[in-house]
């Protein structure tokens, strides 16, 4: 069996692929016309195995043609092999088995930022700081954050060989570590911004995302809430349900979330809220961040929040994905992902951008999008109040604000050189823990310190670079040594408190107010 396959793959290869197009074309189409193609396809293939130099694979081949079926559907119908399949999954879950720490590119490697208190890494004594040279004996240079992550994870309860390298101590030492469940939170960051003014930042949704929310708005009003900033930028999306889940704890009773359409508009589906809501329980006035890389899941939050008035939207134009995928098991261990409906929002926008002109004009983000020089933007829409809104390309803000940028010298010492975590890493040894308070800023004695240090490491800054990117160095500087002192949640509440994005929403939560009040006197509540 095994000899008549190694013979015949190229034949399965084309019988395969003619089994998916065959449906996909549909009975309407010219027969001719479809003959012809499978007509090519045959030849190309013929070819390939005859006349190639190198002898074709046939995992790549087979892989390949799914995949170009695939991508002349819609640019997020995807195959997903046995590993992209299982990090899905576990993303979805909420949990993964690993060593148990927050990890970090640095310009010479993949560091630990964070271990997690009680995790595996933590009990085997690695710190803040420590970076990857070898994993189970096979080299991490050249390797991603992505790719470090993806082999530090394995099955539950087996045993990973980490050679370490120490900075602060020019130590390199190897430790086994055995893998444990380690969470994976979806909504990674909730902390108090002010005394009444919280913060709940989701990273991404998956199947523990809407309970996940909830614990953390009773945590919230727990410490004083009575406003709250929800950051979706970044946020790619996750599943529908746990959209809906987060959509119905911001919302009033019996309200329209999304409706979601397939080929047969009789397949229509609706998701509305409960019929009590939760506006009797969550009255607090909400404004949703989101940037580019704000897409499906957490469009769908924010455009719920935005047509029914419930909040503002603050920061860039999201990306547009409005597209509905199920995903389906192929032999238990692969999946298919597969478009099958478009989403439109309470107001009756699809916010998909249009993608007819290729993948690779689809995937490179417009410059132009937000700015003054815009035309982008598709047909208008009214909240229920009336308001402007706005279909096709994503979710456009209330009002667009943009990222700081930062100074070049400030950028390069933290991208380049990875200078202010290597500081913070060492001045955190070199004082004991103690390096900065919790909420401190640093101040110019150490600054100063900073400065020599850079010296003495053989970084180079002129004293002009030093004037004019020192308001910036010192927010960065901070912020590496509120994380590497205090835990990611500090290093990342600094960056909030002094990022013009999370500023605006903070002195836009009057007017946020007044629209939520505005709602409900329509309503008559």
């Amino acid at each position: 069996m095994t000899k008549w396959i190694s013979r015949n793959w190229l034949w399965m290869v084309i019988f395969g692929a003619v089994a998916i197009y065959a449906p996909l074309v549909g009975s309407g189409q010219d027969e001719k016309a479809k003959r012809r193609g499978l007509e090519t396809l045959t030849e190309i293939m013929e070819l390939i195995q005859k006349q190639t130099i190198d002898p074709p694979n046939p995992k790549q081949v087979a892989f390949a043609s799914i995949q170009g079926i695939l991508h002349t559907l819609d640019p997020h119908s995807n195959f997903m092999d046995e590993q992209e399949f299982r990090n899905m999954r576990n993303d979805q879950k909420g949990a993964f088995f690993g060593i148990g720490a927050m990890i970090q590119s640095q310009p010479d490697g993949v560091a630990i930022v964070s271990p997690t208190p009680g995790g595996p890494a933590d009990k085997a004594g690695l710190r803040a700081g420590d970076y990857f040279r070898e994993i189970d004996g096979k080299s991490t240079e050249g390797q991603s954050n992505n790719q470090v992550m993806r082999r530090l994870r394995g099955e539950k309860g087996t045993t990973v060989v980490l050679t370490m390298e120490r900075p602060a101590t020019e130590q390199t030492f190897s430790v086994p570590i055995t893998r444990a469940e380690i969470p994976s939170n979806s909504v990674n960051y909730t902390f108090m911004l002010t005394s009444d003014i919280g913060l709940i930042k989701i990273r991404e949704f998956g199947e523990t995302t809407s309970e996940e929310f909830a614990k953390s708005i009773s945590t919230l009003k727990s410490q004083g809430l009575r406003a709250l900033i929800l950051d979706l930028r970044s946020n790619p999306g996750g599943t529908l349900d746990s959209a809906v889940g987060v959509s119905k704890q911001l919302l009033g009773p019996n309200e329209l979330i999304l409706t979601q359409k397939g080929r047969d508009e009789r397949d229509m589906v609706v998701f509305r809220t409960d019929s009590e809501g939760s506006m009797e329980t969550n009255t607090f006035p909400v404004v949703v961040l989101i940037n580019r890389s704000s897409a499906s899941a957490s469009e769908i939050v924010a455009g719920a929040v935005q047509d029914h008035d419930r909040g503002l939207v603050v920061g860039e134009t999201s990306w547009g994905k409005g597209l509905v995928q199920m995903v389906a098991p192929i032999n238990r261990t692969r999946g298919l992902s597969l478009t099958i409906a478009r989403y439109y929002t309470p107001s009756g926008r699809c916010i998909q951008r249009d993608y007819q002109h290729g993948l690779d004009d689809y995937y490179i983000i417009d410059d132009e999008i937000d700015s003054e020089d815009d035309n982008s933007k598709g047909p208008e829409f009214r909240t229920g109040l009336g308001r402007i809104v706005y279909g096709g390309g994503g979710i456009h803000p209330d009002y667009v604000v943009k990222p700081k940028s930062g100074h070049s010298t400030a950028n390069r010492l933290w991208l380049v050189n990875g200078a202010f975590f290597k500081f913070a890493v060492f001045a955190e040894k070199e004082l004991q823990g103690n390096s900065i308070k919790l909420g401190q800023v640093v101040d110019n004695s150490v600054m100063t310190r900073f400065r020599a240090w850079l010296e003495n490491q053989k970084i180079a800054i002129t004293d002009q670079e030093w004037k004019d990117a020192q308001s910036d160095i010192r927010e960065r500087l901070t912020a590496e040594m509120q994380m590497v002192a205090h835990g990611t949640d500090a290093g990342f509440k600094y960056e909030c408190l002094v990022d013009p994005q999370v500023q605006k929403a903070m002195e836009l939560l009057p007017e946020a107010e007044n629209l939520y009040k505005r709602k409900l006197a329509a309503k008559g509540r």
